[in-house]
């Protein structure tokens, strides 16, 4: 079994480098696009869910590629909304600086708690699917997150920069969560050669 853990398109936020914590900002023209191509990557493969953050660039990124992998219903989770950055969601490169060099302090979520929400998500789906391949469309925070555990700590979080669109592939052996290539582009993807 197969978990593709997939990044949303791109947004007008992310050409700005604003962190997007859980402001509901839509795809732009090249997310949707991005979207296409990666449904189109994938749609070889035999999927039997596709799970998605509630925010709508995810929802809309995972209704693309649900549309191409042929699955007919794509379920909401809130467990793999992206990390509420609360105080510098919105804020670009230079405003984040400004922001921590006058004293400013973020009271954004706590890194364990998304890392066991992130988790917590994954295994869910992995028992409730096990033996057969899914989707799960999330965040740059967010995935890193389980990067980050599953690598333990050689990529991820402040090491990984997520490209919009990405898929990485987590490989289910029973109760194993074990991490396959991950941000690949689609054209990257197709260059795959899976057992």
């Amino acid at each position: 079994m197969r978990i593709y853990i997939i990044r949303h398109g791109q947004t007008d936020w992310n050409l700005q480098g604003r962190f997007q914590g859980r402001e509901d900002i839509p795809l732009n023209e090249f997310g949707i696009q991005q979207a296409h191509r990666c449904g189109k990557a994938l749609k070889k493969e035999s999927f039997r869910a596709v799970i998605t953050s509630p925010l709508q660039r995810a929802k809309k990124t995972a209704e693309i590629i649900a549309g191409h992998v042929g699955v007919n219903e794509v379920i909401i989770e809130e467990g793999i909304i992206e990390r509420d950055f609360r105080k510098i969601s919105g804020l670009t490169p230079k405003e984040r600086e400004m922001f921590y060099a006058t004293g400013g302090q973020d009271d954004k979520e706590p890194w364990e708690k998304l890392c066991g929400r992130m988790m917590a998500a994954l295994k869910k789906y992995a028992k409730l699917y096990y033996g057969e391949n899914i989707i799960m469309v999330s965040h740059g925070a967010s995935i890193n997150a389980i990067l980050t555990v599953l690598s333990k700590g050689e990529i991820g979080s402040r090491k990984t920069r997520l490209k919009n669109a990405c898929i990485s592939i987590i490989e289910v052996n029973h109760d194993e969560l074990k991490l396959g290539p991950y941000n690949l582009e689609a054209e990257e993807y197709l260059d795959l050669e899976l057992e």
